[in-house]
């Protein structure tokens, strides 16, 4: 039986028993990590001012949290902006999971509408007042090259590198890449110099975000919009250490996980027998 926690800012997440990991970090808190990791650094706050329309690609719907204040925070700031929302997510026992929450007050009616959704085959679609949601099941990779529209940000929240290595591949952020207007910045909580390197090596220019909740900074990405500036330290490290090395998938992004990761592994060794 999956363990619900308490985090830091009083709410709740759960432990994901597949990956042995929670949903969310428990030292800053589910709703402090989706408001200043997700929907901050991806403007949702200015982009509903600008546009009459914002388009998220959510990628790890898990337990709602990004999906849910990202609406909450772009609708009290224009009461007639709409949210259109794609989330890709692999477990389909989420919504048990959700039910089973004590959700934050502010962002229950959100909560009701998206639970009050139905399943048409493997997608699940939702629709309040300000948002339509709509959940794809199944493996990401795949999902991905089937999306044909363009987005305004992306929630990039997958499970660790470590547990969720596929999906932390150049070819994946090509493939999401592919999706972004020019201007949408893309957000993770990962501070790893393989994702991060996986990401320059696609095509973006990358940024950090200030650390909520640990000392590491997260990362934000875009093909052309305006982020934060990486730091000459981080610069450094990227260009020296022999761990800044991307993950690489096959051209159909269908290796197992483990060779994604043993590949990998194998460089870093190589790399540090080299340096030292």
């Amino acid at each position: 039986m999956e363990s619900k926690i308490k985090t830091a800012d009083g709410t709740e997440t759960f432990l994901n028993e597949e990956y042995n990991e929670a949903y969310h970090s428990t030292k800053a808190g589910a709703y402090t990590e989706s408001l200043l990791k997700f929907v901050i650094p991806c403007r949702i706050d200015s982009l509903s001012l600008e546009k009459n329309r914002i388009d998220i690609l959510d990628v790890g719907f898990g337990l709602g949290y990004n999906v849910a204040v990202a609406i909450k925070v772009a609708t009290d700031k224009n009461p007639d902006v709409l949210v259109e929302i794609l989330s890709v997510e692999k477990d389909i026992s989420v919504f048990e999971k959700i039910k089973k929450l004590n959700i934050p007050e502010d962002l229950k009616e959100i909560y009701d509408h998206i639970l009050s959704g139905g399943f048409e085959g493997n997608i699940y679609r939702a629709k309040g007042k300000n948002f339509s949601l709509n959940i794809l099941f199944g493996d990401a990779r795949q999902i991905l090259k089937t999306v044909r529209k363009k987005f305004d940000a992306v929630f990039y929240d997958a499970f660790s590198p470590k547990v969720n290595t596929e999906m932390w591949t150049v070819e994946i952020f090509k493939a999401v890449k592919e999706l972004m207007r020019q201007e949408a910045i893309l957000s993770t909580y990962s501070a790893s110099l393989a994702v991060r390197k996986g990401l320059i090596d696609a095509g973006f220019k990358i940024g950090l975000v200030e650390p909520v909740g640990r000392k590491s900074y997260s990362t934000v990405a875009t093909i052309k919009g305006i982020i934060p500036p990486l730091t000459q330290k981080e610069k450094n490290r990227l260009e020296h250490s022999p761990y800044a090395v991307p993950f690489r998938d096959s051209k159909s992004m269908d290796l197992p996980p483990y060779v994604i990761k043993k590949n990998w592994e194998s460089i870093v060794e190589k790399n540090l027998l080299t340096k030292f």
